[in-house]
């Protein structure tokens, strides 16, 4: 199975949570938990999980960070833990 971008990810999250109320609660309750269920991979401890909820009267954008990678962010990065969309994967065996 391939890693799902963060797009997709998002749209997997917004599809189970239309379908189904409850998940939406498991997802506020524990973020990091669903989203590795999600994503078929435990998400590294040095990776924070933040919801941010809109309502009809706020809405949250993201903007790429201004902060320069880590040797350790790289790492990440290296071994196919990337968030973007950009990002390309060797095949999984």
């Amino acid at each position: 199975m391939a890693v799902p971008t963060r797009t997709e990810v998002e749209a997997i999250l917004a599809e189970r949570i239309a379908a189904d109320p409850a998940f939406r609660d498991a997802l506020l309750a524990d973020p990091r938990g669903v989203v590795s269920e999600v994503v078929g991979f435990d998400i590294p401890d040095n990776v924070q999980v933040v919801l941010h909820e809109e309502s009809l009267t706020q809405i949250h954008l993201t903007i790429p960070s201004s902060d320069n990678l880590a040797d350790t962010d790289l790492e990440l990065v290296a071994g196919g833990m990337c968030w973007a969309d950009t990002c390309s994967f060797p095949p999984v065996p």
